[in-house]
C-alpha cells in the first residue's frame, strides 16, 4: 500500500478544505461581521437573547470561535458585561453546528456530487472576483469561492483515506477510541486546539465518516471532546487581560467542560451497559452532525438555569484582579478586538482622551500649587506625570490602528481631532515638568526671590490653571453647551499672554534694579512654560467646536 500517496492526498484535499472553510469564514466576517458586532454590541442584558444573538452570529459568520473571542473582546472593552457573555457563548455552540449539516449534505443531497457542486460555486465565485470591482460583490465572490474549494476538499478526503479502511490496525484504533472516553476526548481535544476551529475539526471526523471507518461510540466521546478543545483559542486571548476578561473565557471552557464530563458519562453507561453493539456501528456524516446539534441543544437546555453559577464558577477561577494603573484609568476599554467597530471604538477613545484630560489637570494644579515657592511640593508628582505620558502614548497608539479602519468622514475628523489634542496634551505634560523642574533648581541652588516674585507666580499659575479647566470643560462637553468655557479658556490664556510678555520685557530693568540675573531668568523660563500650557489649553478649547486647531 502507498502511505505516502494516502498522506499526501490527505493532506492536499486537507489543505483544500481547511483553506476553504478560512477563505469563506473570513469573507463572512468582512460581510457581515461589523453588523453581526454592533448587535452583539447592543444587545440587551436578557440571557435568552444572548443565545439568539450568539447562535445567529455563528451561524452567519460560520465561526463559533469568532464569536466568542469577539464577545471576550468586547467585555475586555466595557461594552457588555460579563453577564451577558454567558448567552452568547451558549448560543455560539449551537450556531457552530451549521457548517457540519453543510458537509454532511453530501449523504442526504447525493443527487449532488460534492465535486460539481463545488466547482460550481468555486468557479462562480472566481468569476466574480475577476470581473466584479464593488468591494461587497467581491466579498460574496469570496463566500462563494471558500464555499466551493472546501467542498472540493471534503469530496476527496473520503477517497483520500479509503484505502486505509481495511487496515486492521485503524479499524482496532477506533475502537479502542470507542472503548476508550479519555483517549476519543483528548484526541478530539487536541486536533482541535491545533486548527483553533471545532467547525474544521468536526468536517475531518464528518469526512471520515463517509467511509464508515468511524464508530459512534467514538464519534460521540470524540465530539464531547472537540466542543472542549475550541475553548483554547478564547483563553489565549485572554492572557494578560484584566479580571473580568479572564472570566469571560473561563465561561467558555467551564460551559464546555461541564458538558463533556456530564455527557460523557451518560454516552459511556449506555455504550457500556445499556446497547454497547450500537456503540460498535458506524456513524455517517449526517449522524455526526446529529450528535453535534444534539449535544449542544441539550448542553444548552441542561445548563441555561445554572448561568448564574457557571459565572461565579469563571469569576472565581479567574482569580483576583491585578492592581495595573492602566486598568484602574480604563485603558482596558481600548481593546483591539472593537477596532472595527468605530462606534464604540470611538465612543471609547474618547472617555479615554476625556479621563487623560482630567488626570493630567491634577499634574497641572500641583504644578500652581508649587509656585507656593515657599512650601514643599508633592514628592510622587514625577511619577504621577510619568504614569500620564504613558497612558497619552497607549491612547495615541490606539488611535491611530483606528484611523487604518473603515471610518465614516465624520469619524475620521474626530479620530484626527483626538490625536491632535493628544499632542497638545503631552506638550502641556512637558512644559508641566519644566515648570517643577525649573522650580526645583530654583530651590536647590537657594537662590534668592521675593514675595513679589511669588506673588506673580501664584497669580499666573492660577490663571494658568482656569485656563486648562475651561479647556477640559469645553472639550468634554464637545460644543453641547455653547462656546462659554472655549471663551473663558481664551481670555485666561490671554491674560497669561500678557503676564509672559510684560515680564520678559521687564527683565534688563529688573537686573539693573538689583535682582539676581539667575533668579529672574528661572522665573521667566517658568512664566514661558506658564504661556506655552495656555496656548496648547486654548487650542484643545477650540477644538471642541470644530474651530482650527494649531
Amino acid at each position: 500500500m502507498n502511505y505516502a500517496g494516502i498522506i499526501i492526498s490527505f493532506l492536499g484535499s486537507l489543505g483544500l478544505f481547511l483553506f476553504g472553510m478560512t477563505v469563506m469564514s473570513s469573507s463572512l466576517q468582512k460581510s457581515a461581521g461589523s453588523k453581526m458586532k454592533q448587535l452583539l454590541g447592543r444587545m440587551s442584558k436578557s440571557r435568552f437573547r444572548g443565545v439568539l444573538f450568539g447562535a445567529g452570529v455563528t451561524a452567519i459568520i460560520q465561526s463559533s470561535t469568532a464569536t466568542t473571542v469577539m464577545a471576550v473582546g468586547f467585555v475586555n472593552a466595557g461594552i457588555i458585561s460579563l453577564t451577558q457573555i454567558v448567552g452568547i457563548i451558549m448560543g455560539a455552540n449551537i450556531g457552530s453546528t451549521t457548517t457540519s449539516w453543510l458537509v454532511s449534505s453530501v449523504e442526504w443531497m447525493s443527487f449532488l456530487k460534492p465535486v460539481y457542486l463545488g466547482s460550481a460555486f468555486a468557479a462562480v465565485g472566481a468569476f466574480i472576483l475577476l470581473f466584479s470591482k464593488k468591494r461587497n460583490v467581491k466579498s460574496i465572490g469570496e463566500v462563494l469561492a471558500g464555499f466551493g474549494v472546501l467542498f472540493i476538499g471534503l469530496s476527496q478526503m473520503p477517497d483520500a483515506v479509503k484505502p486505509l479502511t481495511d487496515l486492521d490496525v485503524v479499524q482496532n484504533a477506533f475502537v479502542t477510541f470507542g472503548n476508550n472516553p479519555l483517549l476519543a476526548m483528548l484526541v478530539g481535544i487536541v486536533v482541535t486546539a491545533i486548527i483553533q476551529s471545532s467547525t474544521a475539526s468536526i468536517g475531518i471526523l464528518q469526512s471520515m465518516a463517509v467511509t464508515g471507518m468511524i464508530p459512534w461510540s467514538a464519534a460521540v466521546f470524540i465530539v464531547l471532546g472537540q466542543n472542549v478543545g475550541t475553548c483554547f483559542t478564547t483563553m489565549l486571548t485572554s492572557i494578560g487581560a484584566n479580571r473580568n476578561t479572564r472570566a469571560a473565557s473561563y465561561v467558555h471552557f467551564v460551559y464546555n467542560a461541564i458538558g463533556a464530563v456530564v455527557f460523557s458519562i451518560i454516552a459511556f453507561i449506555f455504550f457500556t451497559f445499556i446497547n454497547p453493539e450500537f456503540g460498535t456501528e458506524a456513524a455517517s456524516a449526517t449522524n455526526i452532525s446529529f450528535i453535534h446539534t444534539g449535544y449542544n441543544i441539550l448542553l444548552l437546555l441542561l445548563l441555561f438555569p445554572l448561568g448564574a453559577v457557571i459565572m461565579r464558577l469563571a469569576v472565581k477561577m479567574a482569580g483576583r484582579e491585578k492592581e495595573e494603573a492602566t486598568n484602574k484609568r480604563g485603558l482596558t476599554e481600548l481593546d483591539d478586538s472593537i477596532l472595527e467597530t468605530p462606534e464604540y471604538a470611538l465612543k471609547n477613545s474618547l472617555e479615554a482622551v476625556k479621563k487623560l484630560t482630567d488626570e493630567l489637570g491634577v499634574q497641572v494644579t500641583d504644578a500652581a500649587a508649587a509656585m507656593k515657592l515657599t512650601d514643599e511640593r508633592k514628592a510622587d508628582f514625577w511619577k504621577k506625570i510619568a504614569d500620564t505620558d504613558k497612558l497619552n502614548s497607549m491612547i495615541k497608539t490606539f488611535l491611530t490602528k483606528l484611523h487604518n479602519e473603515k471610518l465614516s468622514d465624520s469619524e475620521h475628523v474626530l479620530v484626527v481631532v483626538l490625536l491632535q489634542n493628544l499632542t497638545s496634551l503631552q506638550r502641556i505634560s512637558n512644559h508641566v515638568k519644566g515648570i517643577i523642574k525649573q522650580r526645583d533648581d530654583l530651590k536647590s541652588a537657594n537662590l534668592p526671590f521675593t514675595e513679589e516674585d511669588e506673588a506673580m507666580l501664584l497669580d499666573t499659575a492660577e490663571k494658568m490653571s482656569s485656563c486648562y479647566g475651561f479647556a477640559v470643560g469645553a472639550f468634554h462637553e464637545q460644543g453641547a453647551y455653547g462656546t462659554g468655557d472655549s471663551e473663558a479658556a481664551a481670555e485666561k490664556a490671554d491674560e497669561v499672554m500678557k503676564i509672559r510678555e510684560s515680564y520678559k520685557s521687564g527683565h534688563i530693568s529688573r537686573v539693573s534694579g538689583g535682582a539676581n540675573i539667575q533668579t529672574d531668568t528661572i522665573l521667566m523660563e517658568i512664566v514661558r512654560h506658564m504661556s506655552r500650557i495656555v496656548y496648547h489649553a486654548r487650542s484643545i478649547a477650540e477644538s471642541a467646536h470644530g474651530e482650527e486647531t494649531h
